[in-house]
């Protein structure tokens, strides 16, 4: 199997599409080599990259997120219309986020590493991509936590995740350095953190966001 194949067979898997981060922890099922040379993301995304310039196999549908290049945008739109382009798309994504941030506001107030509770900084983080979800999925609070931005970016990037205990999950990939620049310590209970009734989203998280290496 080619990579290009190995990433086909990721995003067919994944209801044909899927973030950077659920292509890399998946991609190894399918091409064992994937991870064997040192630059081996940027490998992967080369091949990604050079078969949506030639119109091939795939497209891009947001900044980290890409699918087969026969996926019905209109599946990420809570209330599709009949007729719709990327841009709109995008659009309609961006209006229901901020209708789930504006819940989870409500529900949570505040970071709960950070414990910040300026709302014009913190930043909505979805458990389960809005890609991947239902549309009930998408405005469920519980789907979600309120962070600070430099732990939402980390969240959202796979690098950091969380037990059903509350502890912090830091991915082997990440700096030492930096994780203790941010304060942050392997292992260490997050003890604001609300877990109830999210356990089957951090799940999801754990086993496809997150990247363990």
């Amino acid at each position: 199997m080619t990579k290009v194949e190995a990433i086909k067979k990721v995003l067919e898997n994944n209801g044909g599409i899927a973030t950077w981060e659920i292509i890399y922890n998946e991609i190894e099922k399918y091409y064992p080599e994937a991870k064997k040379s040192k630059e081996w993301s940027a490998g992967i995304r080369g091949v990604l990259y050079r078969e949506i310039k030639n119109n091939r196999n795939f497209k891009k549908i947001d900044e980290g997120t890409y699918s087969l290049a026969d996926y019905d945008e209109t599946k990420l739109v809570l209330y599709p219309k009949d007729l719709v382009t990327t841009k709109d798309v995008l659009t309609a994504i961006r209006i229901g986020q901020n209708e789930f941030r504006k819940k989870l506001i409500i529900s949570l107030k505040r970071c709960p590493i950070t414990g910040i509770d300026d709302t014009r900084i913190l930043t909505a983080s979805h458990i389960k991509p809005w890609t991947q979800s239902t549309n009930h999925e998408r405005l469920d609070v519980r789907n979600g936590f309120l962070f600070s931005p430099t732990y939402d970016r980390l969240f959202d990037r796979g690098l950091i995740s969380f037990s059903n205990n509350k502890d912090l999950l830091v991915s082997g990939s990440f700096s030492e350095k930096i994780l203790s620049r941010l304060n942050l310590r392997r292992n260490q209970t997050i003890v604001n953190l609300p877990i109830i009734g999210r356990e089957e989203y951090l799940e999801y998280h754990r086993n496809k966001i997150f990247i363990h290496n």
